[in-house]
Parts: structure tokens; C-alpha cells; sequence
């Protein structure tokens, strides 16, 4: 039986509102395959049937999503993933800036996040359940629009992570792995010998050397770990010949600042990390335990600074983004931008952005900006995907069936290439 997928748009004029919804009406096949579709364009579905404007042919079992839109959005696209809450299927879909699904795919294993890079090729890491690189069969999985893969993208000499693939501008990538040593945890509660992961970065060019490599180990002690030693050693990982392997570090992502700096966000640490690549040494701290290397925050409004955050970045204007989870926090969610004042050993406070309909935000999530200045975000284990204005105004929410670990905009010169 062939099922299609409705895409309605109504608005509401006295609220100002217009909704997309996803509605299951019968089927058209073509599941595990990479699905395109034209926007606004007629679309035959199923056998017989007239062209009907705005009907997208999407295969029986896409997950449901509704669009809300607060105003206007410049066009544009960006990748979602997501596990169906009916049967747990992954999907990895690209939405336009009206709610509507364009290209799709559901790969054999789950994706924790999926991007398109520049080239117009889609990138995600295998996910298999265990929190960190701990599966020899993960890998970052690079496939052309039509679903065939392009490349497995693994770590030299340890387990890629997949919490981070980070593009750079000579065709470079920069991926996480964790490296795992022993340890005596019992001055903290652990046990007398158990395995703690370090994390890793490391460049790989497009022929798959190694160009440039760091290591957290001997550079982010224990003692930061302060408040998440509770959670760390609540979840514990087999690892190393039966031993307890835990994760006091847990990075999350990785971004260049300038050309000799590297910033990356470690969720157990509560800190952000400004990293000198030609030393390797840390060159300031945001978060966290304080020690030598923190900077002085000036002027945000949060009694606590960070609390388990995710995907730190660089704004166009050189301002640091980061989406705050404020997990544990007495305060919502937020996107919390600061000027680095190195100078100074200042962070100075710029703003931030929320949405009343999030409150809490337990991992994941992500910040990312757009070609005309506004935000796209999503809230982590919340099924939400909220677009900002330059302005800071809300031009559209998304609501997905299931949370997506980040929302990625579309690289421009990508568009073409994925649609076509």
C-alpha cells in the first residue's frame, strides 16, 4: 500500500501564525533510500493521482513534525536527525526554512548528528548506544545525495567519537576520539584502578594522514571535573579488559579561532577551552573550576555560568557562541554569546536567546548562525528547532517528533548540489 505525506499551510491572520503539518494519508515506498523532493512543486504520489500542489511523496513511516511559523524566514535549509518514537528508525532529513522536508534518508545505524558539507555531500557519525568512542565499528559516515557512500571517516590509533566533524577551510577535517589510560579514582570515590578516556582531536586531510593532533591528558585535570563526578561515576563504561571506563571530560565540540587557536567545549567540565595549536598549551578557560587559565566574566546575569553545555562557536563578528543547557542550573536553556577579552582576561557579556516553550535541557543541543545573522537552534533532548532573527525575534519553530542532537544549516554553495 502506497502512503504520501500532506503538507498543509494555513495561516491565521489574527494570530499572526502559520502551521505545517506532516500528515500520514498513505504511502509511496521508497524507504532506506535518499528521498529528494522540489519544493512547492507538483508531486505525483502513488498510482493515478492528479499533480496537487504542496503534496511531498515521503515514505510511510517519515516521523510526523509540525511547523510553526512566526514570521518571516529567508530562504534557506538544514539538516535534523532523529529516532522514530514508533519503531526507534533513524532518519536524517534536511527541512527548508517553510517546514518542509527535501531530502531525506534512513541509514542502517543511528546517526547521532548529521551535517552537509560543503561540497553537497551529508556527514554523520554511527551511533551504537554507548555515550562515547567506545565501538570499533563507529565511524563518520560521508555519503553524495543519493545515498552512496563516499567515505568512512575513523580516528588514527583510537575510536572516533562522533561528537564533532568540523570542516575547515583547506578540506581538512577536525574529529574527536577518546584515548583511554588507567587511573586511581579513589580520592574522588572510584575505584583503585579504573579507566578514564582523555580526549582527543585530531586533523585528517583528504588523503587521511594526520596533519595536527591535542590530547587532554596532562592539560584538563581531574580536580575540574568538580560537580559531574557524581554522574561519571554513576556510568561507567566496560572498557580495557573488563575494567570501569568513565569519562571525566566528555568533549563535545571543536572550533577554530583565528589560526593559531582551537575552542572546544567539554560538557563535563562545565568550561569552555581556548586551545594554542602551535603548543598545544590552554590558553584561557571559561566555565568550571577556576584555575590560573579562567577568564573573568563581565556582566552575565546567570548566579552560575555554564552548567553541561554544548556546540561552542565563532560568530562572524568574532563573538563566542555557546548553547548553555543549564543543565542543573536555576535558569532555562540559553544561547549565551561573550567577547573575548584576552587582553584583559575578560569574557565580556553580549546577550543571550531563549524560548519560553523550553525549560530544561538534560544534553545535546545546538547554536548555529545564519547568512543573514539569525540563529538557528535546537534545544537538545527537547523535539524543538527554533530559527531567530537577527533581532533576536523567534521567525519559526519546528517540532519534530523525537529530539535532534543539533540542527546544522545548509552551506550555501551545498544547496544545488543536494537537490539537484
Amino acid at each position: 500500500m502506497s502512503r504520501l505525506f500532506l503538507f498543509l499551510r494555513t495561516s491565521l491572520p489574527a494570530l499572526g501564525v502559520a502551521f505545517a503539518i506532516g500528515l500520514s494519508l498513505g504511502g509511496c515506498g521508497g524507504g532506506g533510500r535518499a528521498q529528494t523532493a522540489p519544493s512547492h512543486q507538483p508531486v505525483r504520489c502513488g498510482k493515478g493521482g492528479a499533480p496537487v500542489r504542496a503534496v511531498r511523496c515521503l515514505p510511510a513511516d517519515f516521523p510526523p513534525w509540525r511547523f510553526e511559523s512566526l514570521r518571516r524566514a529567508p530562504p534557506g535549509l538544514f539538516s535534523v536527525s532523529l529516532n522514530s518514537p514508533t519503531d526507534g528508525r533513524p532518519w536524517i532529513v534536511v527541512f527548508d526554512s517553510k517546514g518542509v522536508p527535501r531530502w531525506s534518508y534512513s541509514p542502517d545505524t543511528k546517526a547521532l548528528w548529521a551535517q552537509v558539507l560543503a561540497n553537497g555531500t551529508i556527514a554523520w557519525p554511527r551511533s551504537f548506544g554507548d555515550g562515547y568512542g567506545l565501538d570499533r565499528r563507529m565511524a563518520d559516515e560521508i555519503r553524495s545525495p543519493d545515498g552512496r557512500l563516499r567515505r568512512l571517516l575513523r580516528a588514527k590509533g583510537s575510536i572516533v567519537d562522533g561528537h564533532e566533524l568540523r570542516e575547515l577551510a583547506n578540506g581538512n577535517i577536525l574529529i574527536d576520539s577518546y584515548v583511554p589510560e588507567i587511573a586511581d579514582l579513589r580520592r574522588i570515590g572510584g575505584p583503585a584502578r579504573a579507566a578514564i578516556v582523555a580526549a582527543e582531536i585530531q586533523e585528517i586531510d583528504p588523503r587521511g594522514r594526520v596533519r595536527w593532533s591535542w590530547s587532554s591528558r596532562g592539560r584538563i585535570g581531574l580536580g575540574e571535573t568538580g560537580r559531574w563526578w557524581h554522574d561519571v561515576l554513576a556510568n561507567p563504561r566496560p572498557r580495557l579488559g573488563g575494567l570501569q571506563a568513565y569519562d571525566p571530560v566528555h568533549i563535545n565540540s571543536i572550533e577554530p579561532r583565528g589560526h593559531d587557536e582551537i575552542v572546544i567545549s567539554t560538557r563535563h567540565t562545565d568550561a569552555l577551552y581556548g586551545i594554542r595549536r602551535s603548543t598545544g598549551r590552554i590558553a584561557w578557560k571559561l566555565g568550571g573550576t577556576p584555575t590560573a587559565r579562567s577568564l573573568r566574566v563581565v556582566g552575565d546575569p546567570a548566579r552560575k555560568l555554564l552548567g553541561g553545555q554544548h556546540d561552542a562557536r565563532i560568530a562572524a563578528n568574532g563573538d563566542l557562541s555557546v548553547f548553555d543547557n543549564g543543565k542543573d542550573r536555576p535558569r532555562r536553556p540559553r544561547v549565551v554569546f561573550y567577547k573575548l577579552d584576552l587582553k584583559r582576561r575578560e569574557a565580556i557579556y553580549r546577550g543571550q536567546l531563549n524560548d519560553s516553550e523550553v525549560r530544561r535541557s538534560h544534553c545535546c543541543g545546538s547554536a548555529r548562525q545564519l547568512p543573514d545573522g539569525g540563529w538557528l537552534v535546537s534545544w537538545g533532548d527537547n523535539p524543538l528547532i527554533t530559527e531567530f532573527d537577527p533581532q533576536g525575534r523567534i521567525a519559526f519553530r519546528l517540532h519534530l517528533a523525537a529530539p535532534s542532537f543539533r540542527a546544522v544549516p545548509v552551506p550555501p554553495s551545498a544547496k544545488t548540489r543536494l537537490l539537484r
